[in-house]
């Protein structure tokens, strides 16, 4: 049986173990942080320089999962820089390990085959998609600590070299603009993101952010979105330059996707289905 000095240290360790996790939610101003990375000493609130970021988490370097991974964001280089984002990555790896394992990634990266439209644009467009992005090196668990990134309890709990509790899960952390989290994604170990997920949801953001709109449930870019109940409906026309105000209840209230023109056979199939 432990002993009730032991009893009272396991519990002082939890404590202090918590403690150092921060739990950061929408809403909250990304905390700031200096690090050294692959591109160099950052500190991040000056590199994020008014621009969206997405700061991801992998558990480690030179593993499956995350080499695929981060060939896709390498990949889709050119589609965040659209959209006026920056994204760094991060492990508790060294940067010698990080710089060793990027030729890697870039290999992978080449041998991806389309998969959407969204490939196929980014592959007529743009000729070098290399990982130009910084990795975090974070050794001794600051960043990883500071967001919230290591679950002690997600398995496995040991880095690709054997090293115990080693390993961060896979965190996403979308940041506007004025530094405010607007999204925090977690997945296990195990499961690989959805990157055109992350995508979509930056999108989303974007159109709800200069239009004060909402996106229901599965929007795709060309969508109807709903508007704000705020809004008196004798004002809404105006409002949205549209003809197309469609109220399915008091609460739900759609138009068209301001600002967009045109779209895909399947978005215009999706307003139809909606706008019924």
């Amino acid at each position: 049986m432990l002993s009730i000095k032991n009893i009272l240290i396991t519990c002082l360790l939890s404590l202090l173990f918590a403690s150092s996790i921060s739990a950061n939610q929408i809403g909250d101003i990304a905390p700031n942080f200096t690090a050294m990375t692959t591109k160099g000493e950052i500190d991040f609130h000056k590199w994020s320089d008014g621009k969206w970021v997405v700061l991801f988490s992998h558990p480690s370097d030179f593993t499956p999962v995350c080499t695929t991974e981060l060939a896709q964001v390498a990949k889709l280089q050119p589609q965040f820089k659209k959209r006026n984002v920056k994204v760094i990555a991060l492990s508790t790896d060294s940067l010698e390990d990080h710089n060793e394992w990027i030729p890697d990634i870039n290999r992978y990266k080449d041998k991806i085959k389309e998969k959407s439209t969204l490939d196929k644009i980014i592959n007529n467009f743009s000729k070098n998609t290399d990982v130009n992005f910084p990795l975090i090196s974070d050794e001794k668990f600051e960043v990883a600590s500071l967001y919230g990134m290591y679950h002690p309890k997600a398995k496995p709990n040991e880095g690709s070299f054997g090293n115990s509790n080693k390993a961060t899960i896979r965190s996403v952390f979308i940041i506007d603009p004025k530094k405010t989290i607007q999204t925090i994604l977690i997945y296990p170990k195990n499961i690989g993101r959805n990157f055109d997920e992350i995508i979509r949801i930056i999108d989303a953001l974007q159109l709800s952010s200069k239009y004060n709109v909402s996106t229901p449930a599965n929007w795709q870019m060309g969508d109807p979105v709903i508007i704000s109940n705020d809004i008196p409906l004798e004002d809404i026309q105006e409002k949205f330059n549209t003809d197309g105000v469609k109220i399915f209840e008091d609460y739900l209230k759609m138009v068209d996707q301001p600002g967009f023109f045109g779209g895909s056979n399947e978005s215009k199939a999706r307003s139809k289905g909606n706008f019924k």
